[in-house]
């Protein structure tokens, strides 16, 4: 064993400061404890999400029509919903393009893992997930 036992930090390195704060902060609904010009972080349940300013990052990637469908991605942040349908049209009605919610897997019987995924404006991949009931995935579906 490594003695490690959590992460305490998630940092995502991005463009502008102030567009990418606003996003997760009006668009994702985060809450924000601390921001400055180069460091932002927002406080969730058991770890902190920070922001952090960088000039060498690689060009933005074009944004995607449909960010389900996107592959090769490095890493995947995952934001943990009880209602993950309610967070999507949430995102959506602030403007984030989500893509459908997408069986991830089984969780018994009756339920099912469901994510739906988004991005950042620096094009880092996002998603929301939670295990609902699958009849809810279904019905969402139709």
């Amino acid at each position: 064993m490594s003695g490690i036992t959590k992460i305490t930090y998630v940092i995502v390195f991005v463009r502008d400061m102030a567009r990418a704060t606003a996003f997760y902060r009006d668009a994702v609904g985060l809450r924000l404890r601390a921001e400055s010009a180069h460091w932002t972080e927002f406080e969730l349940e058991g770890t902190t999400l920070a922001l952090h300013s960088s000039e060498e990052l690689p060009p933005s990637p074009k944004p995607l029509a449909d960010p389900g469908q996107k592959k090769g991605v490095a890493q995947e942040i995952v934001f943990h919903a009880s209602d993950p349908f309610a967070v999507r049209a949430t995102l959506l009605a602030r403007g984030v393009v989500v893509a459908a919610p997408k069986l991830v897997h089984e969780a018994g019987p009756t339920m099912v893992g469901v994510s739906c995924l988004f991005e950042d404006p620096d094009g880092n991949t996002l998603s929301v997930y939670g295990i609902v009931p699958r009849a809810a995935l279904e019905a969402a579906l139709r």
